[in-house]
């Protein structure tokens, strides 16, 4: 039984691949044979064999691979791509072709050293930031460690690099003033909900924009987030991009959030206006991130605020729920973090002048 080119089913159950390696004294074609117990494991060893140039040195029997721009490509295309939401994929994809292999990509796999990740991340260091830079570097290292991992390097040259030491910023939230003041203007236009939305529930942007009537229980009074939307570098056309609709970023984002009862009066006179499935809509079809990025940013030029994004809508929900004692556990949750060390880490600030107000009111008994 075959499946795909060169492949089999043998009779004793095991999958085996054919490739040719050389060719006879007569000039007939050599097949080179590979066997495994599943179709995958097969086609994975044949693209190593068609991608990469293997040599040997008879002196010392040892194997060189091709270029490690041959294995990042089989690595991302054929290894992990399978395990990657498209958005993640597109994004691996865009910092392999743009800081990676261009400098990594025609050296021999085997030949790269820890002093060339050294030199490759010092240069990229003066041109990126620390965290970027931090992003991408974990990048490189996976894709070497499967490489390890299959045999194909004896280590991983990542692995004594040192990185820069990533600073953590300040997260920015809103005053109560500044986030009264933008209230007001938000609700003289029904165009401003989604911004109302993050300030009440703390929802990414792309949650909100792919928000659906059915995602909310006016009965329960809930929010139920299940998908999330964003524009995304086209993996097939660099210089294009593309929106998508998925799942959300981790499973813990998956959740659900209690609806006030100023957003539910505002989601229910919306929802009486509409014909879309979406919640925040042009038309029937749903609204994307960057459209509600520019709403945001005429209601900062209105307002003069400044030194804020849309993400320091979510800060300043939390933030809020913080200042008036909301359980750690709760706030975590709602904010759909992967787990409570995050938000603490993230919010430590405001953690901390909670626990001087209570050390105060302590010192009152």
């Amino acid at each position: 039984m075959a499946k795909g080119e060169n492949i089999y089913k043998r009779k004793d159950g095991r999958w085996e691949g054919r490739y040719p390696k050389g060719r006879k004294t007569n000039g007939a074609l050599c097949y080179g044979y590979i066997y495994a117990r599943t179709y995958r494991e097969v086609k994975e060893k044949l693209i190593i064999q068609k991608a990469q140039w293997l040599f040997s040195d008879k002196k010392n029997n040892h194997f060189f691979v091709g270029t490690f721009g041959n294995w990042a490509d089989l690595w991302l295309n054929h290894i992990k791509k399978e395990q990657l939401k498209l958005s993640t994929y597109a994004s691996y994809s865009n910092k392999l072709h743009k800081h990676i292999l261009p400098v990594l990509g025609d050296t021999p796999l085997e030949k790269i050293e820890a002093s060339d990740v050294d030199c490759f991340v010092k240069e990229l260091g003066e041109k990126i930031s620390t965290s970027s830079l931090h992003i991408i570097f974990r990048l490189v290292k996976s894709c070497f460690q499967t490489a390890k991992e299959r045999g194909y390097i004896h280590s991983n040259p990542c692995d004594q690099t040192i990185l820069p030491v990533l600073k953590k910023t300040k997260v920015r939230a809103l005053s109560r003033q500044e986030q009264k003041a933008v209230e007001q203007v938000c609700l003289k236009s029904d165009k401003n909900l989604p911004i109302l939305l993050a300030l009440e529930t703390g929802m990414r942007i792309g949650e909100i924009c792919a928000l659906k009537w059915e995602d909310i229980d006016f009965t329960l009074n809930t929010i139920n987030v299940r998908r999330t939307k964003q524009r995304i570098s086209n993996p097939h056309v660099s210089s294009r991009t593309i929106l998508v609709e998925t799942s959300p970023k981790t499973m813990a984002s998956v959740r659900l959030i209690p609806l006030t009862k100023k957003i539910k009066i505002l989601l229910e006179n919306e929802k009486n206006k509409t014909k879309s499935d979406y919640v925040i809509s042009i038309g029937v079809r749903s609204v994307e991130p960057r459209t509600i990025n520019y709403r945001f940013r005429r209601i900062k030029q209105i307002i003069g605020l400044s030194n804020v994004t849309f993400h320091s809508l979510r800060h300043t929900f939390a933030t809020r729920c913080v200042e008036l004692g909301g359980n750690i556990a709760s706030i975590s949750a709602i904010l759909g973090h992967s787990s409570i060390k995050l938000t603490l880490d993230t919010y430590t600030y405001a953690f901390l002048e909670e626990q001087q107000r209570t050390i105060q009111k302590l010192e009152l008994l």
